[in-house]
């Protein structure tokens, strides 16, 4: 994904021992995700398989940045790799909203599934104002998310280990 100057970005990782096939059996299966995350309600894909292309309209648990339903569109779908997509529409004081999820096996063989977002601001208020507090606001909420995959894969284990 290409950056420009005025977008402002975060990341947050989370490393784990379940394997990236498992992990993209999940991650990868967009548009489903209210299965295994609170802050979704419903999502729902508008074709059958996931590909470039492919959006998804969710429903959100409590709205966020003035919204209670989100449509996105995935912009790169690399399986095992990668994922992109981008918000259609604004998000409260942001232009634009976009996320990329990567996965990829570290040094110790651990899984480490990443999360980027990339925001452009409507003005530089929200950028010198807003962002320091949406920035640390919406990492957290992504650290939980990621908790939430991790959790629902290793309940997923257990039950295939019975």
């Amino acid at each position: 994904m290409l950056r420009n100057e005025t977008e402002l970005t975060f990341s947050v990782s989370r490393r784990t021992n379940i394997p990236i096939q498992q992990v993209w059996e999940i991650l990868g299966d967009f548009g489903t995700e209210h299965r295994w995350t609170q802050t979704l309600l419903h999502c729902e894909r508008d074709t059958p398989q996931v590909d470039v292309g492919t959006s998804r309209i969710c429903t959100l648990a409590k709205p966020l940045m003035g919204r209670s339903q989100v449509r996105e569109e995935l912009v790169e779908f690399s399986p095992g790799k990668a994922l992109a997509y981008t918000l259609d529409g604004s998000a409260g004081p942001f232009r634009t909203a976009a996320s990329r999820w990567t996965t990829k096996v570290d040094a110790e063989g651990k899984t480490v599934i990443s999360v980027e977002g990339r925001f452009t601001p409507k003005n530089k208020v929200v950028r010198i104002l807003l962002w320091p507090v949406v920035r640390q606001y919406i990492s957290r909420v992504t650290r939980s998310v990621l908790g939430e995959l991790e959790s629902f894969l290793l309940s997923r284990q257990r039950a295939a280990d019975i």
